[in-house]
């Protein structure tokens, strides 16, 4: 006779990180980017919603820090200003950006605003690849950093670069990183791409790993050392360890129009391709803000189970599973075959490949 055990959730007010997509609007159409493929309405975060939501939040006394994000660019918002000063006084505030809108004024109100980190996109420092992916001009940004970086006082706030790797932007990655440097940049997060369109799929590294990807790297991150940057690389293989950082730090994300989900993944609708494989995501939300407390959400016995599962493991690992090429169930992520929902069985962030800060 087998044991039975009974698993037990305590709700408590336990979020550590909050994550607040302002608006799902950007002044970008880059390439690689979600929103190519999305039919969904546009929005920004009303007013009303964000002064309730930092009302809410006093009540979770582990929170260390919001991130001011999503999917759409958070300093076009109207509401940005406004939610800024709201939760920088009380709350370590993470701004993600494409650094575009990064002048001047914006960059003394952030700065007098005391936010401790700024992370903008800078997939490479070549005028005419950068320009491919973003149709931006990559100098702007740079003189953005530099300006920040000059302006910021006791180190405050850490500037950070994400760079997505490809095969178009992997040879100027070292470079990057030593121009990362120059402008006093503190970290350089690397993460593969995820494609979402098919003709995206040549651009990955790791699927076949390319023997340069790793040696690129490796030299990016030696270079980081010598220059005082931090480079934070992605992993180029499956490996059986799984980790999921927004469960990991007790994080809840919340849409522009109030839905909680747990990750940016679901956060909405969109196809993706793992591994070259087509894979339908659809967005779930464990509840909606203009019905229920954060409070209420973060605790629904769905949300704390689907946080046990992803914490200990107890889900499916498609990538490596013997069956993945006959099994319909990978084409979407709404439930995996042991049950759970919805389905984190091919997500790459859990396997390091992608990565965010």
């Amino acid at each position: 006779m087998k044991d039975i055990v009974d698993i037990v959730y305590h709700p408590t007010p336990s979020i550590e990180r909050l994550y607040l997509e302002l608006t799902s609007r950007c002044n970008l159409s880059c390439e690689m980017c979600y929103r190519q493929n999305w039919r969904e309405l546009m929005g920004d975060m009303s007013r009303e919603m964000l002064n309730s939501i930092a009302a809410e939040v006093v009540a979770f006394p582990d929170l260390k820090e919001v991130i001011l994000g999503g999917i759409g660019e958070p300093t076009i918002a109207d509401n940005f200003r406004q939610a800024v000063e709201l939760f920088a006084s009380r709350y370590e505030v993470t701004v993600t950006t494409n650094g575009t809108t990064l002048d001047d004024p914006m960059i003394n109100f952030l700065l007098s605003s005391g936010v401790a980190r700024i992370a903008l996109s800078v997939d490479s420092t070549d005028v005419q690849t950068f320009a491919a992916i973003r149709h931006q001009n990559v100098q702007g940004i740079l003189e953005s950093t530099r300006r920040l970086g000059e302006k910021r006082t006791m180190g405050r706030p850490e500037i950070i670069w994400e760079f997505l790797a490809m095969k178009s932007t992997l040879p100027y990655l070292v470079e990057t990183v030593r121009q990362a440097a120059q402008l006093g940049v503190n970290r350089v997060f690397v993460s593969h791409i995820l494609p979402m369109r098919e003709e995206s799929i040549v651009e990955t590294l790791y699927a076949p790993l390319l023997p340069e990807t790793e040696s690129t790297f490796q030299e990016a991150l030696f270079v980081g050392l010598a220059k005082g940057v931090e480079v934070v690389l992605p992993k180029s293989e499956l490996k059986t360890d799984r980790y999921c950082k927004f469960m990991e730090t007790q994080s809840a994300v919340v849409r522009w129009d109030g839905q909680v989900s747990g990750c940016y993944r679901f956060l909405h609708s969109y196809p993706e391709y793992v591994f070259g494989r087509h894979k339908q995501i659809e967005a779930h939300g464990f509840g909606s803000l203009r019905e229920q407390s954060l409070f209420e959400i973060w605790t629904t016995p769905q949300f704390m189970s689907y946080r046990y599962n992803v914490l200990h493991g107890e889900y499916a690992s498609c990538p490596d599973c013997k069956w993945v090429d006959g099994c319909d169930m990978v084409l979407r992520a709404d439930m995996d075959c042991l049950g759970h929902a919805p389905s984190c069985g091919d997500c790459l962030w859990g396997r390091g490949i992608t990565v965010c800060p």
